[in-house]
């Protein structure tokens, strides 16, 4: 991210899925809308490293294994969430797509 600006978009794309997803329903328990700031400022943090969907679902396990239990948010229970962040980050235009090796020959 190389502006506020795309900080503060990253940072609306990431809080609308993990809002929606409200891991142990806290929001919808009755915290504070900003309950997952701090989770979702250090996902938006690892969005320049993000290029695939495990990647994406790596992060989101990392950020929530780390501030929680670690045996509630293995890459397998966080996949259906990261495949959602990885199609709302890439539908956005964050994600840098993924360089592969060119087939056509240097000139």
């Amino acid at each position: 991210m190389r502006t506020r600006k795309d900080y503060d978009r990253a940072f609306a794309v990431v809080g609308k899925v993990v809002h929606a997803w409200d891991p142990n329903s806290f929001i919808g328990g009755g915290a504070l809308q900003d309950e997952w700031d701090d989770e979702i400022a250090r996902l938006v943090a690892q969005i320049p490293r993000m290029n695939s969907e495990e990647e994406v679902t790596n992060a989101i396990s990392r950020t929530f294994s780390e501030a929680f239990q670690p045996e509630d948010f293995g890459p397998s229970s966080c996949a259906d969430v990261g495949r959602e962040l990885f199609q709302a980050l890439k539908d956005s235009g964050l994600l840098r797509p993924k360089r592969g090796r060119s087939l056509m020959p240097r000139s």
